[in-house]
């Protein structure tokens, strides 16, 4: 009985697990990794008919901390994270199409709408969308991140520059985690391309209904 306890005390804190098919799938049975400091890190796996399956693996202790991964944006310097020493482990997956991670077929990305994954993939170079990307993450310890910061943002369309607002709200559950990461709002440059001009960033106890798995193949 005490065993049963335990087991679901542990599934309530794991958070909803995004199942959805990657449209257009035609790569057949895949397997879903995270790049980690120790090679690549099991997640899931992807059926021939693009449903994707996850499945959280327990995570090695990290060096990486909450404090090294959100340094403040205070002026008073004080910490932004309320353990700044947790441990956090964040994913970047990708699929690959044999269990050793060997031969890498592309990004595996969960977002709101492929305006959204463009621009990511563009490393923030091409027009900024309205909506959100997601990213599971490991904690090590409940804690808390919240703050508001500004970045001054030069554009590069000559002086053009605005102030760019980054929203936190975050409350960290001990272990895996899934981070909400939304343009709230745009911000058109001289040029007419659209900057992010405010983010917000939240942890999901659901997965929202708008997230969908979208599939990057790997550049040759």
């Amino acid at each position: 009985m005490r065993q049963s306890l335990c087991l679901l005390a542990l599934l309530a804190l794991q958070p909803a697990l995004a199942s959805d098919r990657i449209p257009d799938w035609d790569g057949g049975e895949a397997y879903v990794f995270s790049y980690g400091p120790m090679g690549p890190l099991r997640m899931g796996k992807v059926a021939a008919d693009g449903s994707v399956e996850l499945k959280l693996p327990a995570v090695p202790s990290s060096e990486q901390t909450l404090g090294d991964t959100f340094p403040s944006c205070l002026e008073s310097g004080e910490p932004m994270v309320s353990e700044p020493l947790a441990s956090f482990t964040p994913t970047s997956l990708f699929l690959a199409a044999d269990e050793d991670a060997v031969e890498e077929l592309g990004s595996l990305e969960l977002v709101s709408s492929q305006e959204v994954l463009d621009w990511r993939s563009s490393y923030g170079q091409g027009n900024a969308a309205a909506g959100s990307w997601y990213q599971y993450v490991n904690v090590s310890q409940a804690a808390a991140l919240q703050a508001e910061c500004m970045l001054p943002t030069y554009t590069g369309e000559g002086d053009d520059n605005f102030e760019q607002v980054t929203d936190y709200a975050v409350q960290f559950q001990a272990g895996w985690n899934l981070m909400r990461n939304e343009i709230t709002e745009l911000r058109a440059g001289p040029s007419g391309k659209q900057y992010p001009k405010h983010i917000r960033i939240t942890v999901s106890d659901d997965v929202p209904g708008d997230a969908r798995w979208l599939f990057r193949p790997r550049a040759e």
